[in-house]
């Protein structure tokens, strides 16, 4: 089985382009086979990071793992044929005739999927530790109150039902996951406060 995209690159399911681009420089410059490095890893952390620093890929890894992130639920892929899909290696025609069967019920899966909605928020030292209540409006004109508990950590994910994109069968669900923006030069009540909350976590 292939190894989680995350785990190659060292970096939580709710890292930022920022925290993915880091791990990313760091990897590669320790695995360069042109400094000595492991080749084999070397194109491994590039593979996972070709899928994470890409918002629509990262989506789809994030929903169907690997078979997501090589497309198989974008759209047709080569060799799947018209009105086919490459789904994690395996045809699967939506079309002919009969009408139901797989077609509806993938049809069905890939609808239901992509109307899930993750969003990064992210947010203080002061706000993890200390708790607090964020309202903020998403792109589908909902207004969302978001009660942050004190200790929050880093990838605390917070799902909001009936939220999400809006498809034949109802809304699907938004995902709010924290991210907990850390300064670069800590005052020293937020590095009280930092030491607070790694002792929480």
């Amino acid at each position: 089985m292939p190894r989680d995209y995350y785990d190659i690159l060292g970096v939580s399911k709710g890292a930022s382009e920022g925290d993915i681009k880091k791990a990313f420089r760091e990897k590669a410059h320790q695995l360069h086979p042109d400094k000595g490095g492991d080749k084999a890893k070397f194109q491994e952390v590039n593979e996972a990071y070709q899928v994470l620093s890409d918002p629509q890929k990262r989506a789809q890894y994030d929903q169907f793992g690997h078979a997501g992130a090589r497309g198989g639920f974008g759209g047709a892929q080569p060799g799947a044929g018209a009105g086919g899909f490459d789904f994690g290696g395996f045809n699967v025609n939506f079309g002919g005739s009969g009408g139901g069967g797989f077609g509806s019920i993938f049809e069905d899966l890939f609808e239901s999927a992509f109307a899930q909605i993750q969003v990064q928020l992210s947010i203080s030292i002061p706000q993890a530790v200390l708790g607090d209540t964020v309202r903020f409006k998403t792109n589908f004109g909902d207004e969302i109150e978001l009660k942050i508990p004190a200790g929050a950590q880093e990838g605390l994910a917070f799902r909001f039902r009936g939220k999400g994109q809006q498809t034949r069968r109802g809304r699907g669900d938004l995902t709010v996951v924290l991210h907990i923006e850390i300064p670069k030069r800590l005052s020293r009540e937020q590095r009280e406060l930092y030491e607070r909350l790694k002792k929480l976590g």
